[in-house]
């Protein structure tokens, strides 16, 4: 039997609301823009002056909160057994 998702709770909304709420002007104090906070389309662009996509040299950042999203989306994915690899277009993976 699975146990009851915390994050579709009443308190469990309040909650993840409070720790945004609480993260957002925290990285604006650490050293964020004043209007970024979390913006993931300025993390996007950030990311693509990182990866060489464009050149302008002010946003060639890798943001580490993406890193952080990433990391913290695949730890919560394998606690609660929700990461299922599948195979892709290619017909070589295809299991035998």
């Amino acid at each position: 039997m699975k146990g009851k998702n915390v994050f579709a709770t009443r308190w469990g909304i309040i909650g993840v609301g409070a720790c945004i709420g609480i993260l957002a002007p925290l990285l604006q104090k650490l050293g964020n823009p004043g209007n970024m906070g979390i913006c993931v389309a300025c993390f996007e662009r950030d990311i693509a002056g990182a990866l060489g996509l464009h050149r302008a040299a002010v946003v060639q950042y890798m943001r580490p909160e993406i890193i952080g999203f990433v990391l913290g989306s695949l730890v919560a994915a394998y606690l609660f057994k929700e990461y299922r690899p599948r195979a892709g277009s290619y017909p070589a993976c295809l299991p035998a």
